[in-house]
């Protein structure tokens, strides 16, 4: 399954060990899931990061991300309300990505484009249990370890 995270959810999911977007962030970390991302989204995702997270645990988690994520020559794209949105999704439609994870409402009401599905990472988790098989059980094991 390839995804292309946002922001947003980059810094929530260090606001809680259990959160959905922790639990993506473990995936990912995990290999099961793949990341990309343009070289603008992960500029941005470490000049946010670097203001927001302080946990020095979840710094270095972030950075394994940053380590495994996979690059793509980023598109113009003019589709987002919000314009600075716009890159987040050019990512997304430049790696054939399944899933835009995103708590932003200007990329979320538009629910699907270029078939990339816009979706939280709540929306994600519930479409990764049913699509995988690595559900609640598989994490809660692999969180016991």
């Amino acid at each position: 399954m390839k995804v292309t995270i946002d922001t947003n959810t980059l810094v929530n999911a260090s606001g809680d060990d259990h959160s959905y977007a922790n639990r993506l962030l473990d995936e990912v970390l995990a290999g099961r899931v793949e990341a990309f991302a343009n070289v603008s989204t992960v500029r941005e995702n470490r000049l946010i990061a670097d203001r927001k997270v302080t946990d020095p645990e979840f710094r270095q988690k972030l950075e394994g991300y940053f380590s495994v994520i996979q690059l793509v020559e980023g598109q113009h794209i003019d589709v987002v309300e919000d314009r600075e949105d716009n890159k987040i999704l050019a990512s997304g439609l430049a790696a054939g990505v399944d899933y835009l994870v995103t708590s932003d409402w200007h990329l979320l009401k538009i629910g699907e484009y270029g078939g990339v599905k816009i979706v939280t990472p709540q929306g994600f988790w519930a479409e990764y249990e049913q699509e995988s098989g690595q559900g609640w059980h598989d994490w809660i094991n692999n969180f016991m370890k």
